[in-house]
């Protein structure tokens, strides 16, 4: 008789059942292994069945408010049948002027863009906090001047190596006026190897 844990071990997929196309990909009509599969309702006008394997509700719904914004879209929805089956049904019905194809190439093409401008938005709002904090990190005008002269930083990446290299030389610095300072008293600093106990 198999234990419980037994039991788990033969319901646990594999990863290639996961994340990988096999047979439950089958396309029946062509019978290829395709990754969107395009079904035609036959119920109902102007309407398909898109399965779209290896993808979840992230894309499901994505695609549904897309295609909702579309005025020649009369109805969007999705639904994942099994949640072992990494695959998601995308019902679109569309007016007469135009295939459900069309609409859902069209939502596609809109999220690109819009994915896009969010990643430029990020990169641009990454980029001025990055300055930010490298202004933050420069001394006041006045106090200490730019090694290159006083000419403008390039980059934030620039200002923060700058800064980096004036902490460096700044404790060096400080490392140079102790040892000067012992060297005054007559005390010899201990070597990095020993360090009397207290």
């Amino acid at each position: 008789m198999a234990t419980p844990g037994q039991l788990q071990m033969f319901n646990k997929m594999e990863q290639s059942e996961m994340f990988g196309l096999d047979q439950r990909a089958m396309n029946p009509v062509t019978g290829k292994i395709e990754r969107v599969q395009i079904h035609p309702d036959g119920k109902v006008p102007d309407a398909v069945v898109f399965h779209i394997w290896l993808e979840d509700h992230t894309l499901g719904n994505s695609i549904r408010m897309e295609l909702l914004r579309n005025e020649n879209v009369l109805f969007a929805g999705y639904k994942v049948p099994h949640p072992l089956n990494n695959m998601i049904e995308l019902r679109v019905q569309t007016l007469p002027r135009c295939t459900p194809e069309e609409a859902v190439r069209l939502a596609v093409r809109n999220l690109k863009a819009e994915c896009s401008s969010m990643l430029d938005q990020f990169d641009e709002g990454v980029a001025k906090l990055q300055a930010e904090a490298a202004a933050k990190e420069l001394p006041p005008a006045g106090h200490a001047p730019l090694r290159d002269g006083g000419a403008a930083r390039a980059s934030p990446a620039a200002a923060v190596v700058g800064a980096e290299e004036r902490l460096a030389a700044g404790l060096g610095e400080m490392d140079d006026a102790r040892l000067e300072a012992d060297e005054e008293d007559g005390e010899e600093s201990p070597s990095p190897e020993f360090s009397p106990e207290a």
